[in-house]
């Protein structure tokens, strides 16, 4: 764009061509008064408060819909204009209730900054609306409505749900939700863009009425998914009341989902462990700090005397700081002597670490999220962003509108397969065949980028002697892809110019998931498109802190940054910063600590922030391992399923109680700070650890979350320019920083890749861990569902309870009709392992042959289902892939959700 000059007010401004006048002003830091523009939507033009005088052009011209040219001459304030804005005000507020002057809001302070201080106009006789409070968050009121239509905008422009319009004429314009029936029943998404640019209080957050404006704000991160969305956490009389999204995060730009922006209610829940819990023999008997953690230090100083260190084991947490996590690693090689460390990243993204790590020589994202920008085509597989990353998810949706072509690979019809170019509905399990499929189309029509192959490239003729047999007969006789669809979307991804691809866990968590990482990096090397914007492999992260928690070396066979344990250097720079030798034996990841703890080898146990005893696989294993530990700790927010396992369970802080860092799916670190005090006296989860590994004779003392960071950085080369003053300068830092001035790096492998030359890995098609059969003919597929997050720990502690209160059993309806099964039917969901019961909702979404749902309540103990199968490298659990049958038990329907039964139709 080329860039103007013109004159506000007499002040010379640069603009570009493009801008509107008040967008010119606005970059310039001039604020024009407005009610219906904003800096997040489309120039609309419709409250006439922006009015402006241009030089040598009669009337007064809008200007958030005129736009810039060189040399325009523009007044924007005078006493013309001003009366003008003036009446144009009253005019709306003689439409608002009797209370319109009192309220707080962007019409009112308008109202007061141009001395509007009563209304001369006959208020007009106007129908009066109910209002809707039926969403538990926020309501809205049609009366305060003035049609200036930026909810409705930002609904279309920002979300892409489209989930509410403007309805009537004249004074009977207002907004409704669907077709009229309130928000809760529309297909609104709850995520707030509607009520944040609501200029009049209209549409208003429940929250901030009940107990007032906040008086101040802190900058945090959020601590759901992967994406680390930016919010300004507001506060009043020490009670949090709201999260507003940060509008100048290059994550998030100004956008949330419902459980980031409305989600963090969990907090205040009355189910909150308040004070540590000691068992004895049936009974729960409330402890002091000092005596839980004083029983911590005895009971692991006894076992790691009787047995030795290796009979201890600790699990830390993906939704834990980096700070945290890597806390947690110390205390177990310094403190107790062993390497059996290992989080929850365990079950979710283990396999992109081995796939990535293979060819390219790192283990995290290519790219950055602003790079879904400037690509060309999205390969997404295995991943469902509308739900699993939403704030993602709608900046796919807006990036397809402004042209960016979509490939989606999924056994089931999710939502962003409305609009795909191509939807390859794979057979679950399938992902190794249908992309040595994709990439024999490539190679076969010289699609491939031999330039790129031959300079930064290894091992490609060694590749191709297995690709070459993937045929795509072949293929289709694997995965159920036609061949048609298969040259489409390997023509499309080969020649966009810039192809990026997303996966998710989708791709992960299979028996030979890091295999399909592999095939997937393949695909990226063989046509160039990684190293450079709007390309790469990048993985969406399912936890806030999955990244991070790897990153810093809470693993059993690897330090910070995979550096490996056997490295000297590596060693003797632990020893220099610890005062410890590391532990020669590797550690047992968490598949192995139940094996161990079943053959007696593993005594004893501290789990944080991971609810093992829901959501790990084959749980009638896991929990027959539980109970056969002496002594086992529990730190979370809730009394969960693990700790009715457990021998001491401890009161954990949550993220808006305490400082620290996350690092978030693009790498990029970024700051946690407390926002209120821990409640109860909660002694956050740093501090228990510490307080414990002095117990047993190893001081760990920080003056702060920052000296921890520093420490970190110490050790490990990606990080080692991390400081909390440079985090705190923006919106953090995107590893590699290898220097403090350093500004991080949004793109890896521009010049090469970290192993030298990117290899090519030759990978087989092998089926995964179970197929079905004639006594289990169904094929289960688990995941999450918008309103709810992993196990549910903090959202069904919150009001999102009310959206979704169960998890249904996603089926075919000619499945459903062929076992006379109804929606809402209860049905019976058998494994070769256990049995359960779930709702049935129909829907096409899956596939025949195959059904679909998600592990948020733990009653339905549907990882019970799940058998130990594994993926080969990195011991990720294979939750997409279960054998089951499904059997009808009652012939009367139960009520499904509406908001879940609106997501399957």
């Amino acid at each position: 764009m080329n860039s103007v000059t013109i004159y506000l007010d007499g002040q010379p401004i640069q603009a570009t061509t493009g801008q509107t006048i008040w967008q010119a002003a606005r970059a310039a830091g001039i604020e024009i008064p407005a009610l219906c523009a904003s800096p997040n939507l489309k120039p609309y033009g419709s409250c006439r408060v922006c009015l402006c005088e241009i030089e040598g052009q009669r009337g007064f011209p809008a200007s958030c819909t005129t736009p810039v040219r060189d040399g325009l001459r523009i007044r924007t304030d005078s006493l013309a204009l001003n009366q003008l804005r003036r009446n144009i005000l009253e005019l709306y507020l003689s439409e608002q209730p009797e209370d319109a002057l009192s309220a707080s809001d962007t019409l009112r302070t308008l109202a007061s900054r141009f001395g509007l201080q009563r209304i001369r106009y006959r208020r007009p006789k106007r129908r009066q609306y109910a209002r809707d409070e039926s969403n538990p968050y926020f309501a809205f009121d049609p009366n305060k409505c003035i049609a200036c239509a930026r909810c409705v905008r930002a609904c279309d422009e920002i979300q892409g749900t489209f989930a509410i319009t403007m309805y009537g004429r004249g004074f009977h314009s207002t907004v409704v939700a669907g077709n009229d029936v309130g928000f809760a029943a529309s297909h609104c998404v709850s995520c707030g863009a509607c009520v944040k640019e609501c200029p009049t209080g209209a549409l208003y957050e429940k929250a901030i009425a009940e107990f007032g404006q906040p008086t101040y704000v802190t900058r945090t991160t959020c601590a759901y998914c992967g994406v680390g969305c930016n919010f300004d956490v507001g506060v009043r009389a020490g009670r949090i009341v709201s999260m507003r999204p940060v509008d100048a995060s290059p994550v998030n730009w100004g956008h949330a989902c419902v459980k980031g922006r409305f989600g963090w209610d969990y907090i205040y829940s009355e189910d909150r462990l308040k004070k540590p819990l000691r068992r004895v023999g049936d009974r729960w008997i409330e402890t002091s700090w000092d005596e839980a953690l004083d029983l911590v230090v005895r009971e692991f100083r006894r076992i790691r005397d009787q047995y030795g260190p290796d009979a201890l084991a600790g699990i830390s947490s993906s939704r834990g700081t980096n700070e945290e996590n890597y806390l947690m690693q110390k205390f177990m090689r310094c403190a107790v002597g062993t390497n059996n460390v290992d989080n929850c990243a365990r079950v979710c993204h283990s396999a992109t670490v081995s796939g990535m790590m293979e060819v390219f020589g790192t283990w995290a994202a290519t790219n950055s999220l602003n790079d879904i920008e400037q690509a060309k085509l999205l390969f997404l597989i295995g991943a469902n962003p509308t739900e699993g990353h939403p704030v993602t998810g709608a900046r796919i949706k807006r990036a397809i509108r402004r042209g960016l072509k979509l490939i989606v690979a999924d056994p089931r019809r999710i939502e962003l397969c409305r609009y795909a170019e191509v939807h390859l509905q794979l057979r679950p399990g399938t992902n190794v065949a249908l992309l040595n499929g994709l990439a024999h189309i490539i190679v076969r029509e010289g699609w491939h980028n031999r330039e790129f192959i031959a300079r930064r490239t290894e091992n490609f003729d060694a590749w191709w002697e297995v690709v070459q047999q993937y045929t795509p007969e072949r293929v289709e006789a694997i995965t159920g892809v036609p061949p048609d669809r298969l040259y489409r979307a390997a023509e499309l991804y080969a020649t966009s110019g810039a192809s990026m691809s997303a996966h998710g866990l989708g791709m992960t968590e299979h028996k030979y998931g890091s295999h399909g990482v592999m095939a997937l990096c393949n695909l990226a090397l063989l046509t160039g498109n990684v190293g450079r914007p709007g390309t790469g492999i990048n993985p969406l992260r399912g936890q806030n802190n999955v990244q991070g928690s790897c990153d810093v070396g809470s693993m059993p066979i690897y330090f910070t940054a995979y550096q490996k344990l056997n490295d000297p250097a590596v060693r003797q720079k632990f020893l220099d910063v610890t005062g410890r030798p590391m532990p020669e034996r590797p550690g047992w990841k968490i598949p192995q600590m139940w094996d161990a703890a079943l053959a007696g080898q593993l005594r004893g146990l501290w789990v944080i922030g991971y609810d093992v005893a829901q959501t790990d696989p084959n749980l009638n294993k896991v929990h027959r391992a539980l109970r056969q530990l002496e002594f086992l700790v529990v730190t979370d927010l809730f009394f969960n399923e693990t700790c009715r396992f457990a021998h001491l369970v401890l009161p954990a802080a949550s993220f808006l109680e305490k400082d620290g860092t996350f690092t978030n799916g693009e790498r990029r670190i970024q700051r946690v700070r407390k926002v209120i005090e821990p409640m109860h006296g909660i002694i956050p989860d740093g501090e228990q650890i510490c307080r414990v590994a002095t117990g047993l004779g190893y001081p760990m003392s920080y003056r702060s979350a920052a000296d921890v960071m520093e420490e970190v950085a110490r050790l490990t080369p990606p990080l080692s320019g991390v400081r909390y003053e440079n985090l705190d300068n923006g919106f953090g830092l995107q590893w590699p920083v290898p220097a403090v001035n350093h500004p991080g790096t949004p793109v890896m492998h521009t010049e090469q890749f970290t192993r030298g030359l990117g290899h090519f890995a030759p990978v087989e098609y092998q089926p995964p861990g179970e197929e079905p059969t004639e006594e289990f003919p169904f094929v289960l597929v688990t995941g999450r569902v918008l309103h709810h997050y992993n196990c549910g720990a903090q959202t069904r502690h919150s009001k999102l309870i009310e959206f979704v209160n169960q998890d249904v059993l996603e089926i075919h309806p000619l499945d459903a009709d062929e076992l006379g099964v109804r929606h809402g039917e209860l049905v019976r969901l058998v494994s070769a392992r256990a049995a359960i019961e779930l709702p049935a909702a129909l829907s096409e979404r899956v596939a025949p042959g195959q059904v679909f749902t998600t592990f948020h309540f733990p009653d339905n103990r549907l990882n019970s289902l799940l058998s130990s199968s594994a993926d080969i490298l990195s011991s990720c659990p294979e939750y997409k892939v279960v054998a089951v049958r499904v059997e009808k038990i009652s012939a009367k329907p139960r009520r499904v959700a509406d908001v879940r039964a609106r997501v399957l139709a």
